[in-house]
């Protein structure tokens, strides 16, 4: 006989599997601007929360539900801290086996009636650790990951090479630095902003044919800073743009702009950043 499933228990099955999907999105911080320590400790809360919860409910379903939001919470809080702070196999394994004897150790106090918590106990344990979130994420609130671009006065195109549609590529060079600091005081991702730009003053009022990249590459730097942690990189651009508007050697001076919707009288880099609200200029 195949088994049955009635609908009540259907209905706590969504439950926790909502829960697990709500906490999976959070975790992804894909709504949610907080540092990557931030928000494993508010993970590390839920898991907490929800296990005193379960332990103080005693009450058959809500109980077992609590426990496993509680188990849920704590494996997508793993799962985070392992795939942001990417700890070596050794510190993994460590971890592993903790939370195994963990989740071993509770299952044993519960079974023997050795782990009880008193609902006015919970209460006031409950409202502690929601006065921690509140704390961690009004400290969290407090600064952000700084970006600046320090970009050169002009370009000094060197060698070309001609494709023979009647454009002349310039050879990748350096024209500025992006600084990345993060002064708070927790670890934060980084993520680099786009550049994006294009040549005005030329016959065709301007050129879309320029591409902006870092050295190191985007995916080569880190992808998080910690507490008062800095890193640079490069910024190299290359320049397709028809031939005979400048020869090597010949200076064009770079401008920021907000979009490449502007015309110079002489050949001119436009440098447009897709996100200025958080890029500092310099």
């Amino acid at each position: 006989m195949a088994p049955s499933l009635d609908s009540e228990t259907l209905l706590y099955v969504l439950g926790v599997a909502f829960a697990l999907g709500t906490l999976a999105f959070f975790a992804s911080s894909v709504a949610f601007d907080l540092s990557i320590t931030v928000t494993a400790a508010l993970l590390l809360v839920t898991f907490v929360v929800f296990l005193i919860a379960g332990i103080a409910v005693d009450r058959p379903p809500l109980d077992t539900i609590a426990f496993a939001v509680s188990g849920v919470a704590y494996v997508v809080f793993l799962g985070y801290v392992v795939s942001r702070y990417r700890p070596d196999p050794v510190t993994v394994f460590v971890l592993l086996a903790a939370s195994a004897g963990l989740f071993v150790g509770l299952g044993y106090a519960l079974q023997e009636n050795r782990l009880t918590i008193d609902r006015r106990t919970a209460r006031i344990a409950l409202l502690g650790l929601a006065a921690v979130g509140v704390l961690l994420v009004g400290a969290d609130s407090i600064g952000e990951v700084e970006y600046t671009t320090d970009l050169d006065d002009e370009l000094v195109p060197e060698e070309t090479t001609a494709t023979g549609d009647g454009t002349v590529v310039f050879n990748e060079q350096r024209v500025g630095t992006l600084s990345i600091e993060n002064p708070t005081l927790f670890t934060r991702a980084v993520e680099p902003p786009s550049l994006d730009g294009c040549l005005a003053g030329v016959e065709t009022d301007r050129v879309d044919g320029v591409g902006f990249y870092y050295e190191p590459r985007s995916y080569q730097l880190p992808d998080r800073l910690g507490r008062s942690e800095e890193t640079t990189a490069e910024i190299y651009v290359s320049v397709a743009l028809p031939e005979n508007v400048t020869a090597p050697g010949e200076p064009i001076p770079i401008e920021r702009a907000e979009s490449c919707g502007v015309t110079r009288s002489e050949p001119t880099l436009i440098v447009v950043n897709d996100e200025p609200e958080r890029v500092l200029p310099r």
